[in-house]
């Protein structure tokens, strides 16, 4: 199922990757520029990550396990196992995090930390609606 998912998503990177770049050549102004340059290099290492998932895979039968998606399936695993009670105590500490993140970002004293705290919070925003879906 992992390597379903991550081929589904190779093919997802691949193709944001080759429509950026044909983006990048019609931008008009240097912000826009900056913009797509970094989504084009975000799709080209994400596509390059799942690449080595995939060649290890196919050289070695097993997974190797360090693209980002294996902590999601991981995290969603455990979600499962968990009962109901504590499900709600982790609904609730996830939206605290949810919170604390936005006002963080609300903030802007740090820059630098902006992009790992957008990859934090929409990694709180998936499991959120994991958990609520187990819920219902």
């Amino acid at each position: 199922m992992e390597l379903e998912a991550l081929v589904s998503r190779k093919f997802s990177k691949y193709h944001a990757y080759v429509w950026l770049h044909r983006k990048l050549r019609d931008c008009t102004s240097l912000e826009e520029c900056a913009t797509v340059s970094r989504e084009l290099i975000d799709s080209y290492i994400g596509n390059r990550m799942i690449w080595e998932e995939l060649n290890y895979y196919k050289e070695n039968h097993s997974l190797l396990g360090k693209h980002p998606a294996f902590a999601e399936f991981r995290r969603r695993s455990e979600l499962l196992k968990l009962p109901v009670k504590e499900l709600v105590r982790r609904l609730r500490q996830v939206e605290n995090n949810i919170w604390r993140v936005k006002s963080e970002l609300a903030k802007g004293d740090k820059p630098h930390l902006d992009a790992i705290r957008r990859e934090r919070l929409a990694g709180y925003e998936k499991e959120l609606a994991d958990i609520n879906r187990l819920l219902e």
